[in-house]
C-alpha cells in the first residue's frame, strides 16, 4: 500500500513538472499597451483608452456631451488594414439600461477618426449596411488624437 502511494505521487509531482515546463516555453502574445485619445466635437468631448493590436482592439470609451449627459461604455472588434471595426457597448446618460451599436474607426496619422454609417439589425444585431458607405469627414465626427 505504502509503495502503490509513493508511485502515485511520484507520478503526479512529475505531471505537475511536465506542465509547468511546457507552460514556460510557450510563446505568448505580448501585451499591447493602451492609448489615451481625446477627440473633441463642437461643445462634446470623448475619451478613450484602447489596446490595439494587428488584428483586434478593445477599451473603454466615454463621450461627454454639453448638456451634461454622457455614453460610457466598452469597445472591442477587428483590425482590418486601416479600419477598426467592432462594438460599443455603454450606458446611456447614466440610465441603468445598456445599449450596444456598431462603431468603426479609421486610423489616419496617428488619429482615430469615428466613422458613421448606416445600421441595419439582423437577428437583432446591429451592423454596419454595407449598401452604405462609412462617413468620415473629420468635421462632422470625433477626431481622436493620443494623449501623454
Amino acid at each position: 500500500m505504502q509503495t502503490l502511494i509513493h508511485n502515485y505521487l511520484r507520478s503526479f509531482a512529475l505531471a505537475g513538472l511536465l506542465v509547468a515546463m511546457l507552460s514556460c516555453n510557450q510563446n505568448h502574445p505580448k501585451a499591447v499597451p493602451a492609448t489615451k485619445y481625446v477627440a473633441y466635437l463642437n461643445a462634446d468631448t470623448a475619451f478613450a483608452t484602447m489596446e490595439i493590436s494587428k488584428a483586434l482592439f478593445k477599451g473603454v470609451l466615454e463621450i461627454r456631451y454639453n448638456n451634461g449627459y454622457k455614453d460610457s461604455g466598452n469597445v472591442k472588434g477587428f483590425v482590418k488594414g486601416d479600419t477598426l471595426m467592432g462594438e460599443y457597448h455603454y450606458q446611456k446618460y447614466w440610465f441603468p439600461v445598456w445599449k450596444r451599436d456598431p462603431i468603426i474607426f479609421l486610423k489616419k496619422g496617428g488619429k482615430l477618426i469615428m466613422g458613421k454609417g448606416s445600421v441595419k439589425y439582423t437577428m437583432g444585431i446591429p451592423h454596419y449596411n454595407n449598401l452604405y458607405p462609412i462617413d468620415y469627414t473629420e468635421t462632422k465626427h470625433f477626431v481622436f488624437v493620443p494623449v501623454k
